[in-house]
This record gives structure tokens, C-alpha cells and sequence, in this order.
């Protein structure tokens, strides 16, 4: 018999495939939408599947690399595995493009971050 906390659990995660399969079916049509592809990524970080967060939000970042957003949690699931080079490497060119857009409260957000990794 579940307990209550491990049947909340158990509802959420189905709730989590819910979203997670409405999106796949999503980007059947829209293979190419940031907001789909960053949005799933999201989803599987809220389950800890760090493995197919990462392979969504690379995906992202190789396809459009503009797209800010996605450069402080990918260097947070960098970090939730453990690869630290990688995470300090993704939250620099975050801040590298935070820079270049002129987005001051980002590039602070990322320093941030990146002190608080490297310290």
C-alpha cells in the first residue's frame, strides 16, 4: 500500500509524462520550436532526468544559441551531474552572449551562479 507522500509522488510523475508526451507530440509538427524543445527539457529537470534534459537543452544551444534562456540551466544540470567543465564552460558563454545582448540582469545571474560553482 502507497503512503500518501509516495502516491503524490506516483500522480505527479504521471502528470510529468502527461506534459512530457503532449509535448513530444507537439514537436512532431514543430521539430524546430525553441519554447517546445527548452519546455520538454524543463520537464525532465523536474523529474531529474538529467541525461535527457541535457540532450534537449544541447540541442538548443546547437540550434540556436542566441536563445539566453537556456544557458543557465544547462550549466545547472551540468552541475546537478557533476560536470563541473562543463558547467563553467556553458555559463560562460552565457554571460559572453548576456554581454553582447546587452542584458545586464542576466549576465549578473550567471556571474553569480559561476562564483558561487567556482567558490
Amino acid at each position: 500500500m502507497l503512503r500518501k507522500n509516495e502516491f503524490c509522488k506516483v500522480i505527479n510523475n504521471i502528470q510529468y509524462m502527461d506534459r512530457i508526451d503532449t509535448i513530444k507530440q507537439l514537436l512532431t509538427d514543430n521539430p524546430n520550436d525553441i519554447f517546445l524543445n527548452y519546455a520538454l527539457a524543463m520537464e525532465y529537470m523536474s523529474l531529474s532526468d538529467w541525461n535527457s534534459s541535457v540532450i534537449q537543452l544541447e540541442w538548443i544551444r546547437n540550434n540556436h544559441p542566441d536563445y539566453l534562456p537556456l544557458y543557465y540551466q544547462l550549466a545547472h544540470v551540468y552541475e546537478e551531474i557533476q560536470d563541473t567543465d562543463m558547467a563553467i564552460e556553458v555559463y560562460n558563454q552565457g554571460i559572453e552572449l548576456a554581454s553582447k545582448l546587452s542584458d545586464k540582469k542576466t549576465e549578473l545571474e550567471l556571474k553569480s551562479a559561476l562564483e558561487e560553482l567556482i567558490f
